[in-house]
């Protein structure tokens, strides 16, 4: 079985490994097909059943969560035709703008670029479409071309290896990082001029985010951002850093630790704003939010169990995915972070060798499990 204490602020998960019998198969409801590149990022839609997933070659997909239905598939010319590292809905506006961050990994050159796309009306499945056939005059089936969404915002810098940006949950601005040399600065800029004016935050030339989320609270523009914060010596100290509410602001100083060399990194808020978590590919930090939503103070650590991903849930619930190894097949183990001591309620094992990423839905009833290598998204029936 396995047991939990606390030593000081860091919240130790005791790897003795649960008995074969606490393990499960998950329930898959549904697998979505067509992403040719690994899926590297997934987000819910707050407001109603839909899911965008991004893969390794830039497409971005938006699927009808319940049926499994491809409703968009977005050109990998928008982003920019490099790995998905960010996808993010607004809370505001019915949930309909989409947002994608994207960086091409293996060009030195590429454009890496962060948009939003307005999703209103709401897309629905694109019907078969209807051609004469040629040798008898009766009509035949093929696919229709994919439906193009208006894009609302398209950043205006060109290369950048430390960009990366997200929408704000109140839909009106795009939070995102630029470069210059070994100068960075984090700005906002306007989805719309009647919301006001483009910012940049006094985090100019001192820190350079890894990964950014914004929260699912459609009256808050809050984004957090983990990344390195540059100190004049060219010393780099790994930090949390928070815009949008007035100043901005950095915790964790000397506690949050550093991106794992060739894993992926996330931040990410729960669904119901309670909780923010970080995950290097191989630490997992979470902080509770305050309803002031100022979050403060040093992380905990749920160590012993190795993140390769993770994702938080509702209600105190975060999902984490253990390291690929070869021959077997990765698990997700929920733990319950909400009590005096963090719990496991589950282990599931998979068929997937290597997730990348995953996604509750606002109630919690489905994870979103990405496949780095075969490009499917399996969802999870949560509510067992």
């Amino acid at each position: 079985m396995r047991q939990s204490f606390w030593v000081g602020a860091v919240a130790v998960l005791i790897v003795g490994g649960p008995t074969q019998g606490q393990e499960r198969k998950p329930e898959v409801l549904q697998k979505l097909e067509g992403h040719l590149g690994g899926v590297s990022a997934l987000a819910f839609n707050p407001k109603v059943s839909l899911l965008a997933s991004g893969a390794g070659n830039g497409v971005v997909r938006l699927w009808e969560a319940k049926s499994g239905d491809n409703l968009v598939r977005i050109d990998p010319s928008r982003p920019s035709g490099g790995r998905v590292n960010h996808l993010a809905f607004s809370s505001a506006f019915d949930g309909n703008i989409l947002s994608a961050s994207s960086r091409n990994i293996l060009s030195a050159s590429s454009r890496n670029g962060v948009f939003a796309w307005d999703l209103a009306p709401p897309p629905v499945p694109m019907p078969e479409k209807k051609d004469p056939d040629p040798q008898d005059g009766e009509p035949a089936t093929g696919p229709r071309p994919p439906r193009t969404l208006p894009l609302v915002f398209e950043d205006a810098l060109g290369f950048d290896p430390a960009k990366i940006g997200t929408i704000t949950g109140d839909g009106k601005r795009v939070y995102l990082s630029a470069g210059e040399g070994i100068r960075t600065s984090v700005s906002s800029q306007v989805i719309a001029p009647r919301f006001g004016e483009n910012t940049s935050d006094e985090l100019r030339g001192a820190f350079a985010p890894w990964a950014v989320s914004s929260i699912s609270d459609a009256q808050s523009s809050l984004v957090a951002m983990y990344g390195v914060l540059k100190g004049g010596d060219k010393s780099e100290l790994p930090v949390v850093a928070f815009v949008g509410l007035g100043e901005p602001r950095i915790i964790g100083r000397g506690t949050v630790r550093g991106q794992v060399s060739g894993r992926t990194s996330t931040i990410a808020f729960s669904p119901d704003n309670k909780w923010l978590i970080v995950c290097n590919g191989e630490d997992l930090m979470y902080w509770r939010v305050p309803g002031s939503q100022v979050v403060e103070g040093d992380p905990k650590f749920l160590v012993g169990s190795p993140a390769f991903a993770a994702a938080p849930g509702p209600n105190g619930i975060i999902a984490i995915a253990s390291p690929p190894e070869a021959g077997k097949t990765a698990k997700v183990t929920l733990v319950n972070v909400s009590g005096a001591e963090p719990k496991v309620v589950a282990v599931y094992t998979s068929d997937i060798a290597r997730i990348s990423t995953m996604a509750f839905s606002p109630d919690g009833a489905m994870l979103a499990v990405g496949d780095d290598l075969e490009g499917v998204v399996q969802l999870w029936n949560m509510k067992k």
